[in-house]
């Protein structure tokens, strides 16, 4: 008996040759929705998304129950979600999320509703077994999902999340025209640009994070709201304490000494967050780590990026050498994340759609501080606190509402085992057209020898 796969959100899309159409469809739509029972909303999504034609005008909604997808058709049909024009393949970027991130249980939602995540995320356990003496489903989803708290474990794990988000996206139809990583999503980066196979950057991962966690833990960070110059004149009285990342214009993280950084945010003026940490990440306590991290990367293969790569090291492009110097990578280790600069870098691409990979929106906020014009669409494919599912087809709902792409609807299904079913059929725009009144053409008689002269039958001769 066919089981289809249960699912937590479902995405369909309307679609006709103008405005008036997709939304006649819509409300046929919601009102097949209303009487249609939730474990078979999967087939109905299907049938709608790979069973019809796609034309110049569409919109995809999402929802949890055919209730709620009844609702936004409906929103559809009254013109509250309006339809969008098809257009090419808008520029898109990838942001990588750094670490503080990570949270018990993120991205769980995806292993039993979408298949693509599921495989790719077994994949990366399978090659992280000789680098980790956990496995990574225990880490992410298992008993041992305290430990997500330690940089050795943490690290690996949100890579992990972050490579199986691409691999989703991919199936979808969305990929990156220009990438960038908040420290250590530069490396996920590095992996989507084509610099770093799979296996070697998860062993780089497990490395780095256990060479980070081995060094010293008395140090701590916190986040600042003040500009660089005000920031570095106001850091000189607290030996130890340097920036550790400029992440807009205001917005920058100090890290040093635990007793250090403690008193510059009791006696600063400025606006300070504290963050719960275990090192002082980006500062001097991280130089022992870089040495050996430079070894490991020099007996790695690594390729020149093969799409637009922005380097939080300096906030310029990636070039051929950048990216594949064992020094660049190790010295991202304990330098500043430049991450305001590269966000500046990769605004020239212009970007339509600005993707944030990652188990929480982190980067999203401060790159609207920068990329201020034009807007693009803003789009996290994780959100703590949210279902995983019905996040990810927000996003990709956001993504062709907003930009007008296109997305793989037929990749959307694969291996969730929906079947085709029943729709209202397209509401073609009817009118009645009188014909012109018939005009009979009379023609004269045309005169042929054969025709005008009498031939005799040889019989009528005899």
């Amino acid at each position: 008996r066919r089981a289809p796969l249960v699912q937590d959100s479902h995405l369909v899309r309307v679609t006709g040759a103008d405005e008036v159409a997709v939304r006649a469809l819509a409300a046929a739509y919601a009102d097949r929705l209303a009487s249609t029972p939730d474990d078979e909303v999967g087939d109905v999504a299907c049938t709608a998304n790979t069973g019809r034609a796609a034309h110049r005008w569409r919109v995809a909604v999402h929802g949890a129950t055919a209730a709620d997808l009844a609702a936004r058709l409906t929103d559809v049909a009254d013109g509250r979600i309006p339809a969008v024009r098809q257009t090419g393949k808008p520029a898109t970027a990838f942001l990588f999320t750094g670490q503080g991130s990570q949270y018990r249980d993120m991205g769980q939602g995806l292993l039993t509703t979408e298949p693509r995540f599921r495989d790719a995320l077994h994949e990366c356990a399978e090659l992280l077994l000789p680098h980790l003496d956990v496995p990574l489903l225990d880490l992410l989803h298992g008993e041992a999902r305290h430990l997500l708290d330690q940089t050795r474990y943490a690290q690996p794990a949100i890579v992990s999340v972050e490579v199986a988000l691409v691999r989703f996206l991919e199936g979808a139809g969305v990929r990156p025209d220009a990438v960038a990583g908040h420290s250590l999503g530069e490396l996920t980066a590095a992996w989507a640009a084509g610099v770093l196979a799979l296996p070697d950057l998860l062993r780089l991962t497990a490395l780095r994070g256990a060479l980070m966690q081995a060094q010293s833990a008395d140090g701590t960070m916190a986040v600042v709201h003040a500009d660089s110059e005000t920031l570095g004149d106001a850091l000189r009285p607290y030996p130890g304490v340097e920036i550790a990342a400029y992440n807009a214009p205001r917005v920058h993280t100090i890290t040093g000494p635990a007793d250090a950084v403690t008193r510059f945010c009791e006696e600063t003026p400025h606006r300070t967050v504290p963050l719960t940490v275990s090192h002082a990440f980006h500062s001097a306590a991280m130089e022992p780590a870089v040495r050996p991290f430079a070894e490991a990367v020099a007996a790695t293969p690594l390729k020149p990026p093969a799409l637009p790569f922005a380097t939080t090291l300096t906030g310029a492009w990636h070039t051929a050498e950048t990216a594949t110097d064992p020094e660049h990578w190790a010295a991202a280790v304990r330098q500043p994340v430049r991450f305001a600069q590269a966000l500046t870098t990769l605004g020239e691409s212009n970007p339509r759609a600005v993707w944030e990979l990652g188990p929480h929106p982190q980067l999203l906020p401060l790159a609207r501080t920068i990329l201020a014009e034009p807007h693009p669409a803003w789009i996290a494919t994780l959100h703590r606190g949210r279902n995983d599912q019905g996040q990810l087809h927000e996003a990709l709902a956001t993504y062709h509402n907003v930009t007008g792409a296109d997305l793989s609807w037929s990749d959307l299904h694969t291996g969730k085992n929906h079947r085709t079913t029943d729709l209202p059929t397209y509401p073609f725009n009817r009118q009645e057209l009188a014909a012109p009144p018939a005009h009979r053409t009379v023609t004269s008689a045309v005169s042929h020898p054969l025709f005008d002269r009498h031939h005799e039958h040889r019989s009528e001769s005899e």
